[in-house]
């Protein structure tokens, strides 16, 4: 039932130099999943574990539970070293007519830019979701 809320956000560092890693996952609603299989459940822990190394990706997802009338809802932070880039914020409810999606406290004084692609802010899942991470210099 709620396997039908789902998102997957794709990070891409587009640095020269440098990782990008995943701090404090919430998932508020619903868990993270991995490889694909929403049966596979992996803790934020583990969330807040992945790296991405400078021109490379890494996939974050999440989505209900399943049986359960709840979709997902969550928040991971982006940093460099112990510089925060910024907040993603998803919600995608069951039951819902529209989905959210925020890329928040976006540290552009740091020379940060963060863009999103285009993700479906209708019912149903929220979709993949390119999330490109570029430093100025």
């Amino acid at each position: 039932m709620a396997y039908a809320q789902w998102v997957i956000i794709h990070i891409i560092n587009s640095f020269r130099s440098g990782t990008i890693s995943i701090k404090h996952a919430q998932a508020l609603w619903g868990k993270f999943y991995k490889d694909g299989n929403k049966d596979a459940e992996i803790s934020s822990a583990e969330v807040s574990q992945i790296t991405i190394p400078a021109n490379g990706t890494a996939d974050v997802a999440a989505c209900g539970r399943s049986d359960a009338s709840s979709g997902t809802e969550g928040t991971i932070d982006l940093y460099e070293d112990d510089t925060k880039i910024c907040t993603i914020y998803w919600d995608c409810p069951w039951g819902s007519k529209s989905n959210h999606f925020e890329i928040r406290d976006r540290n552009s004084a740091a020379g940060y830019m963060v863009s999103n692609s285009p993700y479906n802010a209708d019912s149903g899942a929220l979709g993949k979701i390119d999330v490109e991470v570029a430093r100025k210099g």
